[in-house]
C-alpha cells in the first residue's frame, strides 16, 4: 500500500497518493495546494514569455530563426527569483510527498 501511494505521488501528482490510496485527505492538501500554486505560476510565466516572443515573431520583429527565437528567450529571464522559488517549492512538495507516503504507519 505504501508503495503504490508513493508511486502516485512520484508519477502522477504530488499528494496524491495520500489522497486516493492512504486516504489522508488532510495530508495530501499539505503537498498539493503548494505544488499546484508553484505549478500554475511557472505554467503562466512560461506562457507569458511564449506569448511575448509569438507576438513578436508575428509582428515581424523579431525573426523567424530558431537560434534568434533561442535568444530571446534566454533574454527573457521569465520568473526570475519567484521563478526559482517555485520550481523548489514544486521539487520539495514532490519529494516530501514521495518520502511520507513512503513513511507513512500502515
Amino acid at each position: 500500500m505504501k508503495i503504490r501511494a508513493a508511486l502516485f505521488s512520484a508519477l502522477l501528482f504530488p499528494g496524491l497518493g495520500q489522497l486516493l490510496v492512504l486516504k489522508r485527505r488532510n495530508r495530501a492538501l499539505l503537498f498539493m495546494v503548494p505544488a499546484f500554486a508553484a505549478l500554475l505560476f511557472l505554467l503562466r510565466t512560461a506562457f507569458t514569455a511564449a506569448s511575448r516572443i509569438a507576438e513578436q515573431v508575428t509582428a515581424g520583429t523579431l525573426p523567424l530563426d530558431p537560434q534568434a527565437i533561442a535568444a530571446q528567450i534566454e533574454a527573457t529571464n521569465s520568473g526570475g527569483m519567484a521563478g526559482n522559488i517555485a520550481a523548489t517549492v514544486l521539487l520539495v512538495a514532490w519529494l516530501a510527498s514521495i518520502l511520507d507516503a513512503l513513511l507513512a504507519k500502515s
